[in-house]
């Protein structure tokens, strides 16, 4: 057979030569990831993963875009373009409710952050970024999910430390917090009076 296994490859696909992992995709992943080829940037490897991610997190496709992801991390990227990918799957994985797997992601992330956070800060004018997924989805698991408000105040304080928050922020987030805190006290009172007043 002329073209072997990977004949039915697509072009986009063969243009940064992921057809071994194309071809290992189930069909359903094949139709999914379809969707977005004829507008995937195949310049490289990390445009095309970059490219599809950014799309299928548009569309709330974010098991598509947790698997892509997942194979961009298996990829040798620079350390700025794993920073990416990894920012991204902070983003599907917390929408996809895997909150273990999004916290992993989130500590990789902030590890990665000292020895990039000049070139980071370089991409937002040299200003601290407000879209910092690692930082900003570690404190929605941890205070919007398990509701460990004490670890959620420490990392507040981390993050100011390591220069990737600022006081007024750090302010903001902790009365944040708080406020949080009273309603959902507030709410389990609530609960209970109901209940017992039945």
């Amino acid at each position: 057979m002329l073209f072997g296994k990977n004949k039915d490859v697509p072009p986009e696909v063969a243009a940064v030569s992921l057809g071994k992992w194309y071809s290992e995709l189930s069909d359903q992943n094949k139709v999914k990831l379809g969707r977005y080829l004829k507008t995937a940037d195949t310049s490289s490897k990390y445009d095309f993963i970059i490219s599809v991610m950014d799309k299928a997190i548009d569309d709330h496709n974010y098991s598509l875009a947790a698997l892509v992801g997942a194979m961009g991390k298996d990829l040798k990227l620079h350390d700025l373009q794993h920073y990416d990918v990894n920012e991204r799957m902070v983003l599907a994985y917390y929408n996809l409710e895997k909150y273990e797997e999004c916290l992993a992601c989130c500590e990789e992330g902030l590890a990665m952050v000292s020895s990039l956070k000049k070139q980071i800060f370089e991409r937002s004018g040299g200003e601290i970024p407000d879209d910092m997924y690692c930082r900003n989805y570690k404190i929605n698991v941890l205070i919007g999910v398990e509701y460990d408000y004490d670890a959620g105040d420490k990392a507040l304080d981390e993050f100011y430390e390591m220069g990737i928050l600022s006081k007024e922020d750090l302010d903001y987030r902790k009365q944040s917090t708080k406020i949080f805190r009273l309603q959902k006290t507030f709410d389990a009172i609530y609960t209970v009076k109901v209940k017992d007043d039945q």
